[in-house]
């Protein structure tokens, strides 16, 4: 990897999201620096995710390994100030849920942001998210086939001009946060589209992408672009 550029621009990416309209700073720093923050998504993505829900106004963000609500927060906070939407955000671990739980109740996110103790298989998930999630962050289990399971029921939720972004999918990273070592959620989403012409892929990576971890946006392929990928696919 050349990291010439990245050096060049600097490694600091400031949260765009603490402030007056926005995150009570204090509950921002003590949730960074709390015991059980297990390695948080960082402020890049957490920047894109605030931007995209100012910007598209979704009616449905789900999030998928919430942890103790590092986005959980932006995301409810991005739509308090749209004043328009909700989102549900899960995590199945008991430790992790209750503080997920009490940090959006402390931040007055509860009109906005419903913390769920669930997986994505959850039949209650499917029963409240349908397929009307305009936005889904997937960040659980980085393992492949647990991730390759999530690809597949989180893109049942999906609306159908909604993406998905999905966290650790660097080539290294992803490989080394695998248990199976099959190649954790990059190779699982790489098998994911190669299996549904349907669906494109564009991954986002050092250099331009300051955090090694890498980050995918997942949306379904425009009906002109699909049967193009059809046609090439089959040589028809």
């Amino acid at each position: 990897m050349d990291l010439t550029r990245s050096l060049d621009r600097g490694w600091n990416v400031a949260p765009c999201f603490v402030g007056e309209n926005s995150l009570d700073p204090a509950i921002f720093d003590e949730l960074q620096h709390h015991p059980l923050i297990p390695g948080d998504s960082g402020w890049g993505i957490r920047n894109l995710l605030y931007a995209l829900i100012l910007s598209t106004r979704p009616r449905i963000v789900l999030e998928v390994g919430a942890q103790i609500g590092a986005a959980s927060l932006v995301i409810g906070a991005a739509l308090r100030l749209n004043g328009f939407g909700k989102s549900y955000h899960l995590e199945p671990q008991d430790e992790y849920y209750r503080v997920l739980r009490d940090f959006i109740s402390r931040a007055h996110l509860d009109k906005f942001a419903y913390p769920m103790q669930a997986s994505s298989t959850d039949p209650l998930v499917g029963e409240l998210v349908g397929d009307s999630a305009d936005l889904i962050f997937l960040d659980a289990n980085h393992d492949y086939s647990r991730a390759h399971h999530d690809l597949v029921t989180c893109s049942s939720f999906m609306a159908p001009q909604g993406v998905m972004l999905i966290d650790d999918v660097g080539h290294r990273h992803s490989a080394e946060m695998c248990q199976e070592d099959r190649g954790g959620v990059r190779r699982a989403l790489l098998d994911f589209v190669a299996a549904r012409p349907e669906f494109s892929v564009i991954f986002l990576e050092p250099p331009f992408w300051l955090n090694p971890c890498g980050l995918a946006v997942l949306a379904r392929t425009p009906e002109d672009q699909y049967s193009n990928k059809i046609t090439r696919r089959f040589g028809l």
